[in-house]
């Protein structure tokens, strides 16, 4: 048995980075008139971390001004998605349903109280960077909503897990006169008046057809565990970086060797190659989703050659119908 064999369960399962995938990142470059040298549509909580820190110099409460600098196209797919539901609390359950596909960082659980429905948001992260990610999302998500509807939504009661902050007159606007601070939890609640107000861009034909496919690649994202799971977020993180994952390096990031890799992944069904493809064909139709171009998804992807990129992707839409017939 090789040494690297011989290590723990526990050291063999590496606390993973978690990325954030939409434009928050891209909006706070813009914001600070920073460019990357390559474009990302993934950040990781270091990233994140660094650039909120940034803006605040220049704006101590830029957590609750930052959606006003998003553009339309900046939306992420699910705040677009949201606005088909019937009424208000279709739409926050439509969120909290669908919040993992995108961002590896948040938690979103409803909580229910009596007449009132809570958002309960969760981020794992550092408290420095968690209030200004909450701050956001909160923000964001009011003003989403209301994008949909004839007049302007206040909640009920907002609670914030932070200590109550020198902008903290600003809440208001946002999210009405009963804000609370150091609660140690994070929630939004509408009463039932509110739930029930209709969405002016309800859409019932586009709903079902966009909760099909969310459904499909919600169970596509919980159904790898054990070590393909392991491997898959190697790859994914791997792709985020731009760089290419091989067994190899798989194998030395989760202290095994490649040929014991291999024969764990085999157990579980699936080879190595199996493996890269799907994660790549999932993160394809994300960066589609997110409006990329072919040539960037391409070169997201690992590909120099456009040509090689598309001849792939055919083998990969084809495994995927594949897969959903079984």
């Amino acid at each position: 048995m090789r040494k690297t064999d011989r290590i723990t369960r526990e050291a063999a399962n590496p606390m993973p980075e978690r990325f954030h995938r939409g434009p928050l990142g891209r909006v706070l470059e813009r914001y600070l008139h920073s460019r990357s040298s390559q474009p990302r549509t993934h950040y990781s909580m270091v990233a994140l971390e660094q650039l909120w820190a940034k803006a605040a110099v220049h704006d101590p409460a830029i957590g609750l001004h930052l959606f006003s600098h998003f553009r339309r196209q900046d939306w992420h797919v699910l705040a677009h998605s949201c606005l088909f539901s019937a009424n208000l609390e279709e739409a926050i359950r439509f969120w909290a349903r669908y919040a993992s596909l995108a961002s590896d960082m948040d938690h979103v659980e409803l909580v229910e109280e009596g007449d009132w429905l809570g958002v309960e948001l969760r981020i794992d992260a550092p408290a420095s960077l968690a209030r200004y990610v909450v701050e956001h999302y909160c923000v964001m998500s009011v003003s989403v909503l209301r994008a949909g509807m004839d007049r302007a939504v206040l909640p009920q009661r907002a609670c914030f897990a932070h200590e109550k902050p020198d902008y903290h007159a600003e809440y208001t606007q946002w999210f009405g006169e009963d804000v609370r601070f150091g609660c140690g939890h994070n929630r939004v609640y509408y009463d039932r008046a509110s739930l029930q107000r209709p969405l002016l861009t309800a859409h019932v034909g586009m709903m079902e057809v966009l909760c099909q496919e969310l459904d499909r690649r919600l169970a596509r994202q919980q159904r790898l565990s054990g070590w393909a799971g392991r491997v898959a977020q190697g790859i994914r993180q791997a792709l985020l970086a731009s760089q290419k994952p091989s067994l190899e390096t798989q194998a030395q990031a989760l202290h095994q060797s490649a040929r014991t890799l291999r024969r764990r992944l085999e157990e579980e069904g699936l080879t190595f190659r199996q493996l890269f493809d799907r994660v790549r064909a999932e993160t394809e139709q994300y960066l589609e989703l997110q409006g990329l171009s072919r040539a960037e998804i391409a070169a997201q992807l690992g590909y120099n050659d456009l040509a090689a990129y598309v001849h792939a992707r055919k083998r990969w839409r084809g495994d995927m119908d594949d897969e959903a017939c079984k």
